[in-house]
């Protein structure tokens, strides 16, 4: 009887051999992007006063949970719609980007003026647009997985909730032991990011499969394109091993440091542009608001 309800709802279909080997990389990929997640919140609470951290933490996780749940929900209109994809990669660039380019400002600037700890109220925001661009790429990670089984989905962003719960404790002691982890979580955010910005753009505008030396590099399923496993789990642990390389080891350092320089600079006139032209955007509601402010007053 048990076993005749499930094969009529479909879940039988996640005790397959293949759904194992499906899970085992969910359980890695999901994982990766919740240590992720947490090691950014981490990295953004720690701009804030003493006072402020660990209640920009608690909303910080709090959200991340409330965010995957409603990922959960919303699975399946999540993956029908480009639009929503490309701006939570959008941002996932810009928050490394950003990142980058205020830590270039401190150097420079270094002995000359101490920058100011970070509003309360802008890194609540900051994390809250983290916690959903990394809820959609929570789904978009699972997806790319198991796109012909939307239980394996629901599966894979289940993994990634349980697995933020349990390592949330431990990523703000880990940040404090080993500040350069903040460069490495905004790394890949910045990854992913770019990933998911390369499928969408491979779905919209290619729509070719890519081979290297009849190697595929990016394959399609079901119509839609995507990296192949191999690349994105070798790129997050590029970053990993390369960036632990670069702050532990002098002459890997000595070797890399202009090319980390250009891409510091790079990333810096990128977010300095968008940030510049989202001033220029919101301008007008600002002059609005603050007369209005004055008159209340």
């Amino acid at each position: 009887m048990f076993i005749e309800l499930l094969a009529e709802s479909g879940l039988s279909s996640l005790f397959t051999r293949e759904a194992l080997y499906v899970v085992a990389a969910l359980v890695v990929i999901e994982g990766l992007l919740s240590v992720d997640n947490a090691l950014a919140i981490a990295a953004l609470a720690s701009q804030l006063d003493e006072k402020n951290r660990k209640l920009a933490v608690t909303i910080g996780y709090a959200g991340a949970y409330g965010f995957r749940i409603l990922a959960l929900l919303l699975a399946s209109y999540i993956i029908h719609n480009h639009w929503l994809m490309a701006f939570g990669a959008g941002y996932l660039i810009w928050l490394m980007c950003n990142h980058f380019s205020e830590n270039l400002e401190e150097e420079e600037y270094e002995g000359i003026e101490p920058r100011a700890p970070q509003s309360f109220a802008k890194t609540i925001a900051m994390i809250a647009f983290l916690d959903l661009s990394l809820s959609f790429d929570n789904v978009v990670a699972a997806v790319a997985f198991a796109r012909t089984n939307i239980y394996l989905v629901y599966l894979g962003v289940t993994i990634g909730i349980i697995t933020l719960r349990l390592v949330a404790g431990y990523c703000i002691k880990l940040l404090e032991k080993h500040p350069w982890l903040e460069h490495t979580a905004f790394l890949l955010v910045g990854f992913v990011g770019t990933l998911l910005c390369v499928e969408l753009y491979w779905d919209l505008f290619v729509r070719q499969e890519l081979a290297v030396f009849n190697f595929k590099i990016i394959h399609e399923d079901s119509g839609l394109y995507h990296i192949q496993k191999p690349f994105k789990f070798g790129g997050i642990f590029l970053i990993l091993l390369g960036h632990l390389a670069y702050e532990k080891i002098p002459v890997v350092r000595a070797v890399f440091r202009p090319i980390a320089m250009f891409f510091r600079y790079l990333f810096a006139v990128f977010a300095r542009t968008i940030n510049t032209l989202v001033y220029v955007l919101i301008w007008p509601i600002r002059v609005f608001i603050k007369p209005k402010r004055r008159t209340e007053s």
